[in-house]
């Protein structure tokens, strides 16, 4: 069931934590809620892939550390300008820190005004699980044909939550997590996979198998 605004504001407000929605800062309510979702802000933080020094990406090369930096950071203040060219992608975050309990997931979704100028807002992780907490990730594409200013502080994508039974496992508590309380533009950890650590090992193993 998807949750109105009155429902949302009741979870805003909710003394029992394990029941409470966190979203802060929440700068006008007037302008961020809607009917069932409410808008987040672009923060001042992005990455974008360091193209000079990546040939390609290979989740079985390890961490990042052993590898030449995946992804070049900037940060904007908000009076000036991140231009995501026509065909670029990049990594931002919400300004807002956001939070939600075991019985609550989320949909992240752009804002209609961005995406008929041909911004995209998520590429495939457009769904927070119940239990998570941290900033929203927004996975930025330019499919226009010229490039797009974006200032930090504007609304560019709604949540909607969703109730639902409490899972018993949330985000927080699974094992392979990665990306649990993490705020800012936080770049992928798929080499923490553990399917590539079997590759890894597979490659690493003498004999045919490992050459």
């Amino acid at each position: 069931m998807i949750l109105n605004e009155l429902e949302l504001l009741d979870r805003l407000t909710d003394p029992d934590p394990g029941r409470r929605v966190i979203i802060t800062p929440i700068v006008n309510p007037r302008e961020q809620f809607g009917p069932t979702s409410v808008d987040i802000r672009l923060g001042t933080d992005f990455k974008v892939v360091d193209v000079a020094n990546v040939a390609f990406l290979d989740p079985t090369a390890g961490p990042a550390s052993d590898q030449a930096p995946l992804m070049r950071s900037y940060r904007v203040p908000p009076e000036r300008a991140f231009i995501l060219h026509p065909g670029e992608f990049a990594l931002a975050a919400s300004m807002e820190f956001v939070r939600v309990p075991a019985d609550i997931s989320v949909r992240v979704e752009g804002r209609s005004s961005w995406g008929r100028l041909g911004l995209l807002i998520h590429a495939t992780a457009g769904f927070v699980d119940p239990g998570f907490a941290g900033s929203i990730t927004f996975e930025l594409h330019n499919v226009s044909r010229v490039p797009i200013a974006l200032y930090p502080g504007v609304r560019i994508a709604q949540l909607c939550f969703f109730a639902g039974n409490p899972t018993r496992l949330p985000y927080d508590q699974k094992t392979y997590t990665k990306y649990s309380g993490k705020t800012g533009a936080y770049e992928s950890n798929y080499h923490l996979d553990p399917e590539y650590e079997t590759i890894r090992r597979h490659r690493r193993a003498p004999g045919p198998a490992g050459r």
